[in-house]
């Protein structure tokens, strides 16, 4: 999802790091499953390409940052009217607002003994600060826009989010 036309385009690759032919040496991506052994270091490579041309409201946006998000996975919830997963939090961002051109920025998951997930987010960098939930777990994230004044304008903060990978850890 691209709101405000960030993006022309967006790769995020999950694979062992140091991935030997057959053992995820190529990865996977959005929507998909890693099978992994505990234990292993797994890495997550996201390539964005910026717009090249302004969106709807006449501005050429500019990614400003990259967030991974991760959280274990337990199995069902117990309350499914939950609005956070338990252990869900910004694990890495990136400043990528002095880069131009295409970037690539990656972030290893050491010794991973859990299964989990893993998402993507992006922002222009205009409106962020600590989330919903504290600095601990977002320390970048979404802020809440004014009421009908230009503060609300929503072209003047753009973000971008993936889907999520899962990361199935055996053994």
């Amino acid at each position: 999802m691209d709101h405000g036309h960030l993006l022309a385009g967006l790769e995020v690759r999950v694979r062992e790091a140091n991935g030997q032919p057959g053992r995820g040496a190529n990865g996977v991506t959005l929507g998909s499953r890693l099978q992994v052994r505990r234990g292993t270091d797994v890495e997550v490579s996201i390539t964005l390409t910026p717009t090249e041309y302004r969106n709807a409201a006449g501005i050429l946006p500019r990614v400003a940052h990259v967030d991974v998000i991760s959280g274990p996975v337990t199995g069902p919830s117990a309350d499914r009217d939950a609005l956070r997963a338990p252990g869900t939090r910004v694990t890495r961002q990136f400043d990528v607002s002095g880069e131009s051109g295409t970037v690539t920025v990656s972030h290893t998951f050491r010794d991973v003994d859990q299964s989990f997930y893993l998402r993507v987010r992006g922002s222009d960098g205009n409106r962020n600060g600590a989330g919903y939930y504290g600095a601990d777990v977002d320390p970048g994230g979404p802020q809440r826009h004014g009421n009908g004044t230009e503060e609300a304008n929503p072209w003047l903060d753009t973000w971008f989010y993936a889907n999520p990978i899962f990361v199935d850890v055996t053994g």
